[in-house]
């Protein structure tokens, strides 16, 4: 009868007794915590509905995979074309006629300057 009194007190003191969190769980815990919140945040930004930042400029948050999509197009549809960028000797006039040759050779329409000696 002693022991299941025994016993019964044990029980209660290890139940109602148990060990609480530490200070170091509690802060890992929150750290947890705080990380799957801007986790969650970012997820929110890059897979959320689109969104006006400022209307008034137009400005527009869309999903990244709607914006990949976007880009993707523009650059399919947008024509090809030579740059309007204007370059007069990009080379020292040495290498001029190098860089030229591997130009010519991959099917582009661009025109090497001519070197100093066709200039003259």
């Amino acid at each position: 009868m002693l022991f299941c009194a025994f016993a019964l007190v044990a029980w209660i003191l290890f139940r109602f007794a148990a060990p609480t969190q530490t200070y170091e769980e509690t802060r890992a815990q929150n750290r947890r915590d705080k990380a799957a919140a801007i986790a969650q945040e970012a997820a929110d930004k890059l897979y959320g509905p689109p969104r006006w930042i400022d209307q008034g400029k137009g400005t527009v948050q869309l999903p990244i995979d709607t914006a990949m999509d976007l880009v993707v197009n523009d650059y399919q549809t947008k024509p090809l074309q030579a740059s309007a960028v204007k370059v007069e000797a990009p080379y020292p006039a040495g290498l001029q006629a190098a860089a030229a040759a591997p130009a010519a050779t991959t099917g582009s329409t661009a025109v090497a300057s001519p070197s100093p000696e066709e200039k003259k």
